[in-house]
Formats: C-alpha cells, structure tokens, sequence
C-alpha cells in the first residue's frame, strides 16, 4: 500500500511506494522524524537558490495560510551537504605548480 507525505514548505502531499517510504524513514531516523521535516525536491531546489518559504509558495501556487516551518530544519535538510565536495583542495597542486614562461615571471614581479 502506498503511503503519503506532506511538504512541510509547500502542504502538497506526496505518494510514495512502501519501498522507497521505508527508505525515507530509515534515512530520517523514524517516521515522526519524517513526517516533520520532509521537504519536496521542487520546495528544496527553490530554497537552495535563496527563495523564501513565502517565495517558494508563491512560485509554487500554494496556500499562504500554512504554518511557518521551523527554519533551523529547513537549512539542516536543504543545505546540508551544500560544500562537502570543496573541503579537500589536494585535486589543485598540479594547477598551482605549472611553470610558467619567463616573460610573465617578469611582469609578475613588476606587479607586485
């Protein structure tokens, strides 16, 4: 049997198979945990882009008149792996270490 989800940006509910649910509530810890902080992928790519929740719901054509979200939940899920893939800059030395021709050496050092 299917289960549903409501965004708690958007109040837009969701159909998901059991499967995939199950996969969701085993990612968010329990199914309480699930049910208050699920964010749809259209409601988090808009706030990853800096939109509002107010923004948001109007881009999205929902009711004003649901609950504000806790927002500290909504940066934890929205923006949490944001920067993972930049904190190891080993990947850089073959670019910092190139030669470079002498006449650039020269106007390099005038510079500075």
């Amino acid at each position: 049997m299917a289960k549903r989800l409501q965004c708690i940006v958007t109040g837009k509910e969701y159909v998901f198979a059991d499967s995939y649910y199950d996969k969701k509530v085993q990612k968010a810890g329990d199914e309480e945990s699930l049910i208050n902080s699920y964010i749809s992928k259209e409601a988090k790519k808009l706030l990853r882009l800096g939109n509002s929740v107010k923004k948001v719901r109007e881009i999205l054509d929902m009711g004003v008149n649901l609950p504000e979200p806790d927002l500290e939940i909504i940066n934890q899920l929205v923006f949490k792996n944001k920067f993972n893939d930049f904190t190891d800059c080993t990947s850089l030395t073959s670019i910092t270490h190139n030669q470079t021709d002498e006449e650039v050496k020269l106007f390099i050092n005038k510079i500075i």
